[in-house]
């Protein structure tokens, strides 16, 4: 298996500065019904590491997205426990800007 596209420090980068648009209403859906505000997306990406990563998604007329599932707890949610999320995303045009896929709960 090959390694991600896009270097995770910069990925981080541009979590940290919340340059993350949502490719649409779906991703932005799923967020919602998470109860995520940026900032928690932002956290949650920043925390990525490559043991996360699980492949990239090539496609004719658009960037290749990589693939991670993780395991995040929001801040101040420790109560209601951890998420396992399913995260896909690509950096717009190799910049500091993440344009978010998705962004929801693992499905079995």
């Amino acid at each position: 298996m090959s390694g991600p596209e896009y270097d995770l420090k910069d990925v981080k980068a541009a979590a940290r500065g919340l340059n993350i648009e949502y490719r649409g209403r779906i991703v932005q859906r799923d967020i919602n019904n998470l109860g995520y505000e940026l900032a928690d997306v932002a956290q949650c990406v920043m925390r990525l590491s490559v043991d996360d990563y699980r492949s990239s998604i090539c496609y004719e007329d658009c960037p290749t997205d990589d693939v991670y599932m993780c395991t995040f707890t929001r801040s101040g949610n420790e109560e209601s426990g951890s998420d396992d999320l399913y995260i896909k995303f690509c950096l717009v045009e190799y910049c500091l800007s993440i344009d978010l896929a998705s962004f929801h709960l693992r499905r079995f």
